[in-house]
């Protein structure tokens, strides 16, 4: 990575970090998701737009329920801190990115 790269993930986490944490309406699966949704943004080297398996983000941040997951996926885009779009492909992946 570039250093110019690296500033810039460094900023996006940071950012990431404040909104989940200072957000009194998320709760402890929001933030677990959104620690789980960073892990595979920097797995995918801070690209823009990543790709994710809801098996993988549920495994990582410990919800068991996918109505949980669901609703956090979905609150997290009404928060304007992901955008999400959804693959119904088995081997895909759906795709986020950081807003």
């Amino acid at each position: 990575m570039k250093e110019e790269q690296i500033i810039h993930t460094h900023q996006k986490i940071s950012q990431i970090v404040n909104s989940l944490i200072n957000d009194n309406t998320f709760q402890t699966s929001h933030i677990s998701i959104g620690l789980a949704l960073i892990h595979e943004f920097l797995l995918n080297g801070g690209s823009e737009f990543f790709r994710i398996s809801r098996r993988k983000i549920m495994k990582h941040s410990q919800v068991k329920s996918l109505g949980t997951y669901h609703r956090c996926m979905k609150e997290l885009v009404k928060k304007n801190l992901i955008t999400y779009n959804p693959s119904y492909h088995p081997k895909l992946g759906s795709e986020v990115s950081f807003v």
